[in-house]
């Protein structure tokens, strides 16, 4: 039986030595090192700005390439100029522009993309999401007369190489703040915490393996709640692996990067479970999209109206990796329907905190269902491109309803 397992798991390390996320982790390790290192000699913050600056250039020319590079910088200082130099109503527009430009030119230059290297057009669709959460918070922060940042700490906060692949998200004026004695010991530590769960989800899980999905809809109730529960597990470790890494390299670096995840298993509702899930996203959403829109104010409207952001900002990533003619609005259905669900489930929040609010028994029955919940809802969120809404929807209703 050994032998038989052996050339799978073979093929299973192969695969895990091909990902972008092992080629980012080895050189992010050498880079922080690096930083580390000579944190010991220049004790200046602007020396250890100047340095981590470099080094994330250099992590985007090793994992992209120098012309992908140059377009970056040329981006962020031009952003920059904009928002900085122009007139408000102005800056405001033009900033708007390069924003929208920043939207189409990975997915109209897909094919370019790719051909400056393996790893290119994937870097380039994570990146970019990240890039743009933080220069929209950029533009809004300055506008509610938030602190001006020097041209170079700005790039620094676009370019900061533990978290400018996935995130965690965070607004560029953070870059101001949290810094920290470099900590090498604890950092690798977080770091071979987070390299520990991918291996896992290495070798839990076939590479490809959330294509199934595409037949599920054949499937009885019991299997469909595998599915949503595995690609709950599959996710958390996934995505968190990737976040303990770049907290990890931040403290090596010696600055402290926030959490992601918080014990997400433990909420008693779906709005507490975005609360501990995918933090930083959920942090930028409420100040940047929720709270502009007016907050509690049309409530509903509001929160639907985030959601759907969410979905979009999701969607644009997956037509960066797969095109337009691959993922395109023929297959945005599940996203949309993931925003509604989970929509809905934070507007019935408030209701369901009153219920489980007296303790005992009803708190662990209301995580179990949160719980439930969330997996219920990776389905649509999941949903291969060639699988139809009326499917999804299916597959959902069965799994509360397997009678029909």
């Amino acid at each position: 039986m050994l032998e038989a397992l052996l050339p799978d798991a073979a093929a299973r390390g192969r695969h895990l030595l091909s990902l972008l996320f092992t080629h980012w982790t080895v050189l992010g390790v050498a880079l922080a090192v690096v930083a580390w290192a000579a944190a010991r000699r220049v004790r200046d913050e602007a020396g250890r700005e100047a340095l981590l600056l470099v080094l994330g250039l250099t992590a985007f020319v090793v994992l992209g390439s120098l012309s992908l590079t140059v377009a970056l910088v040329a981006f962020a200082l031009l952003y920059w100029a904009a928002v900085e130099l122009l007139p408000r109503p102005l800056a405001t527009l033009a900033a708007l522009v390069l924003l929208g430009a920043l939207i189409a030119a990975p997915i109209v230059w897909i094919d370019a993309i790719g051909s400056f290297g393996p790893r290119a057009r994937e870097l380039v669709a994570f990146a970019t999401n990240v890039i743009w959460a933080r220069c929209w918070a950029y533009l809004l922060d300055r506008g509610r007369n938030g602190e001006r940042l020097a041209p170079q700490r700005f790039l620094l906060s676009i370019t900061f190489f533990p978290t400018a692949v996935n995130g965690p998200i965070e607004a560029p004026h953070a870059f101001a703040r949290q810094w920290e004695e470099p900590a090498l010991g604890a950092g690798l530590v977080r770091v071979a915490r987070g390299v520990a769960k991918l291996v896992l989800v290495a070798f839990l899980f076939a590479p490809g393996w959330t294509g199934g999905l595409a037949f599920a809809g054949l499937e009885g109730t019991p299997r469909l709640w595998l599915w949503g529960i595995a690609l709950y597990v599959w996710f958390y470790l996934g995505f968190s692996g990737w976040t303990d890494v770049a907290i990890g390299l931040g403290r090596v670096c010696g600055r402290r990067v926030p959490e992601n995840f918080d014990r997400p298993w433990l909420a008693r509702d779906p709005a507490e479970f975005w609360r501990r899930w995918h933090v930083s996203l959920g942090l930028w959403l409420r100040d940047y999209v929720y709270v502009p829109l007016g907050g509690r104010r049309r409530r509903a409207l509001n929160v639907g109206l985030t959601f759907l952001v969410s979905a979009a900002w999701h969607i644009w990533g997956s037509v960066k990796l797969l095109g337009l003619g691959f993922f395109g609005p023929h297959a945005w259905d599940g996203f949309l329907l993931w925003a509604l669900l989970n929509a809905v489930g934070v507007l019935a929040s408030r209701p369901l905190a009153a219920w489980h609010a007296h303790g005992g028994a009803r708190v662990a029955i209301a995580r179990a269902a949160t719980f439930l919940f969330a997996a219920w809802c990776w389905i649509p969120f999941f949903l291969p491109p060639g699988v139809s809404l009326e499917t999804c929807l299916h597959m959902l209703t069965r799994m509360l309803w397997p009678f029909g």
